[in-house]
């Protein structure tokens, strides 16, 4: 037997799709923001919800929203649906797959940051002409080498407003300057980027759109 509920926590309302089984466990996982539960016949609805609230993993798991689905992906912040199976990014269209979607779109995303790091190059006098490279990575969103005069970009921040992706520009290019994270560093990066704190918090969180009010 499966049950669709509500629960409110922190002010903010949430899915809960119940499955009643022959089981002795309870079983919760989160899926696309939603908590599916499974449980054995009898429980408590009152019970599951205060398991919930408990759990605040599961809660900030619930909070994170995918960057993409069949049906929709975030680009630049914006939630676009997928029609006829294409996305639309910087005015191309590319066939949506999920197995390749940042290997598709990272030529793409790769001269869009280009653009941003000769800008920000100007603005915060940097010397040195930086190559740029884009690819998909698990651990970090951006680097400097110095030795190679090099920038790397995480291509998964294609998802995010650009304001977002301004602060990882800013924030790599302060390396310049500084090739640590010290007071002084961040002092530089607050020059150019007065909302980075907010909007490197956005970032880790997949708040995608975060901005997009401003």
């Amino acid at each position: 037997m499966k049950k669709e509920t509500n629960i409110i926590i922190n002010e903010k309302v949430y899915t809960m799709i119940i499955s009643f089984k022959y089981t002795n466990y309870i079983r919760i996982r989160v899926n696309n923001g939603q908590f599916i539960i499974s449980c054995p016949f009898g429980t408590d609805e009152s019970y599951l919800k205060t398991l919930l609230l408990k759990s605040k993993s599961l809660i900030k798991s619930a909070d994170k929203i995918k960057p993409f689905s069949s049906s929709y992906c975030y680009i630049y912040g914006e939630k676009q649906p997928i029609e006829d199976c294409f996305i639309k990014i910087d005015n191309h269209f590319i066939l949506f797959n999920e197995e390749t979607i940042y290997k598709d779109v990272e030529k793409y995303f790769n001269k869009y940051i280009t653009e941003r790091v000769l800008l920000y190059e100007k603005i915060m006098g940097v010397n040195s002409k930086y190559k740029v490279t884009s690819k998909f990575v698990k651990t970090r969103y951006g680097s400097n080498s110095k030795r190679t005069k090099t920038l790397s970009f995480n291509t998964y921040l294609f998802h995010f407003n650009k304001d977002i992706i301004d602060a990882i520009v800013v924030h790599e290019l302060a390396h310049e300057f500084y090739f640590n994270h010290s007071k002084e560093f961040y002092d530089l990066i607050y020059k150019y980027c007065p909302n980075y704190k907010k909007l490197h918090k956005a970032l880790t969180e997949g708040d995608y759109s975060y901005g997009n009010q401003y």
